[in-house]
């Protein structure tokens, strides 16, 4: 059975909302991380305003919190998982938007442009990471299994890239510990956002009790994060 399976007819007044809300919070994650990572990698003027847009992820965190307990405590057996799951999403989402905000504020500890081969593989993961963002909230409006999975499988893909990574960087003596610090923190500002979008696929792709974990199909850790 899909996510949605369940639903039939009109949809209920909880999934409208959440459907919306959920769109709104991926939309601005997505423009917090491209800003944050631009600001970051390319060097580029910070000029979107983290902390508005945070503001509204955390303002529909808060709605939806309160719309699904007021819906379980008048109908607590109708999109029963779909409440529970809708708590996950919002929690994951509510994360990416804090990670936006990380993402810029790494710039301000370097010394230097970034610049070089060093940085290249984290402009490609971001790039990447993007399009995440994409099958994240498409996979969760259609309850489309297909595309939930495709996004745990890049998920794991790029976990194992960024630990490579990590490690490589650990071992550089060419650069200095504030080249290291700054793309460190930034790769693992990326793996945190990957694994939050990866969470969300996996309220689509498995049953509750298997969220945020590994399916056995997928590639990786047991645990997406």
């Amino acid at each position: 059975m899909g996510f949605l399976d369940f639903i039939t007819g009109d949809q209920p007044p909880l999934v409208k909302q959440a459907f919306n809300d959920v769109k709104r919070m991926l939309r601005n994650g997505h423009e917090m991380f491209a800003a944050g990572t631009a600001r970051l990698f390319d060097n580029e003027v910070l000029d979107v305003n983290l902390n508005a847009l945070d503001e509204e992820i955390n303002q529909c965190e808060q709605d939806l919190r309160r719309v699904v307990l007021e819906h379980l405590n008048v109908d607590p057996n109708r999109e029963l998982i779909f409440s529970l799951k809708l708590i996950s999403i919002v929690h994951e989402a509510e994360r990416i938007g804090d990670l936006g905000k990380s993402l810029a504020k790494i710039a301000d500890l370097a010394n230097h442009q970034r610049m070089g081969p060093l940085v290249e593989p984290l402009r490609d993961l971001r790039t990447r990471i993007l399009k995440m963002f994409d099958l994240a909230r498409d996979g969760f409006i259609a309850g489309d299994e297909a595309l939930a999975r495709e996004l745990i499988r890049e998920h794991a893909q790029i976990k194992e890239t960024i630990t490579r990574y990590i490690h490589d960087l650990s071992q550089n003596k060419t650069i200095s510990a504030n080249e290291a610090v700054v793309y460190a923190m930034g790769a693992r500002m990326l793996s945190r956002v990957s694994s939050h979008l990866a969470n969300i696929a996996s309220t689509v792709a498995c049953p509750f009790d298997q969220i945020r974990r590994s399916p056995t199909w997928a590639d990786g850790e047991k645990q997406l994060s």
